[in-house]
């Protein structure tokens, strides 16, 4: 059965990502069209910080700490670059397959494998130290969450886990049956205050108590229909966000909805397919369709307020926001300005060639961008 099922997540895996070279039997991408009065925007620097092959469709997400990224690739390889200069300050080889990004804080930092390694490192001036390594019997696709000395780890087998930073000793572990079929990514746990949010593959959401594991509630997002195994996927893999106590979360082929953070009451909800993650402000959530359309969403009633499909089937990434606007990646390194007031492109940069997986980061209204082979870029905006 595990065989089986590693051998359907890898089918699901071209077909949502395009491994092979990038390449899609699908709809053909939408062509770019010239912009009118575009604004004006500068590459400050980009570096290459891949020590191995990066080529998979792995969503290696940079942690982000003050005035420094650190980003680990397939190899284990760990780089921590200057933001401001834009130069690697050093690198660390840890020895793992890493296929999900880091987690960490101040003082530590969380590297994780597809062998179920979990490793810590303290934090120093110009490199890591090792403190613990341990090892469970599941891939690792989605980053480790550091919050308050716990790690909290989802792994690939339907287990999230709650672990001491101090040691790796296990706190609490709660275990969910995984669906036949499933896509290949795992969403990361929300931690907001006294409660972990987790998604699972089955379409529920679950709040935990972070000190013992015992659930307060579980949610329905989405409930699996059709006379297939790929009809019937209904995965929680895009990060979720929370907001004035409401929690907004979307499905593979389910739905969008808008639950209440202590109770798990559903407030409203409404068809749609997201395997990323969601961006949020006072006003609305944005995020990308699975065909690559972008849409803000009334946060209060999920009436939408655009759609943006200029860029459609561009296997586009999650959105960020940067000041007044978002910002996605293409699969062709292209970055693009879109308005949150009416989802106008209104800027657009080519970092690069190859196509980017992970959410770009906006660090003082510059945007970093991450691509498939290890590119690292920032771009700001031209006063």
């Amino acid at each position: 059965m595990k065989s089986s099922r590693n051998a359907l997540a890898l089918v699901l895996l071209a077909w949502l990502y395009g491994c092979s070279g990038d390449k899609d039997n699908s709809e053909p991408p939408a062509q770019l069209q010239p912009l009118k009065e575009a604004i004006p925007l500068s590459l400050e620097w980009k570096l290459d910080t891949r020590a191995a092959s990066n080529n998979a469709a792995y969503r290696l997400q940079p942690l982000h700490l003050g005035d420094r990224v650190y980003t680990i690739d397939t190899g284990g390889t760990v780089s921590c670059v200057d933001l401001k200069r834009g130069r690697i300050l050093w690198k660390y080889m840890t020895g793992l397959k890493s296929i999900a990004g880091l987690g960490g804080n101040a003082e530590s930092i969380v590297a994780t494998s597809q062998d179920g390694d979990i490793a810590t490192y303290r934090l120093l001036e110009k490199g890591l130290e090792p403190t613990w390594q341990i090892r469970i019997d599941s891939e690792i696709r989605a980053r480790p969450v550091v919050d308050g000395g716990q790690i909290f780890l989802r792994s690939v087998d339907g287990k999230i886990r709650s672990l001491d930073i101090a040691d790796g000793s296990q706190q609490w572990l709660l275990s969910r049956r995984v669906p036949t079929l499933s896509l290949t990514g795992n969403s990361v746990p929300l931690v907001q205050g006294r409660t972990v949010y987790v998604g699972f593959d089955d379409g529920k959401l679950v709040a935990i108590d972070r000190r013992s594991g015992q659930i307060y509630w579980e949610a329905t997002v989405s409930i699996p229909a059709g006379r297939t195994e790929v009809e019937r996927l209904v995965d929680l893999d895009g990060d979720f966000v929370m907001r004035d106590g409401i929690l907004y979360v979307s499905s593979f082929q389910g739905r969008l909805v808008a639950i209440q953070a202590v109770s798990g009451d559903l407030l409203w909800s409404r068809q749609f397919s997201n395997f990323q993650a969601i961006a949020i402000d006072d006003n609305a959530i944005y995020l990308t369709s699975d065909s690559s359309d972008l849409w803000a969403i009334d946060r209060r009633t999920g009436a939408a307020f655009w759609k943006q499909d200029a860029l459609h089937a561009r296997r586009l990434t999650a959105p960020a926001i940067v000041s007044d606007r978002l910002v996605v990646a293409d699969f062709e390194g292209y970055l693009h300005w879109i308005s949150r007031d009416d989802g106008r492109l209104v800027g657009r940069i080519r970092v690069g060639e190859e196509r980017s997986y992970v959410q770009p980061l906006n660090w003082r209204d510059s945007v970093l961008t991450l691509d498939k082979f290890g590119l690292l870029a920032l771009v700001s905006p031209r006063q």
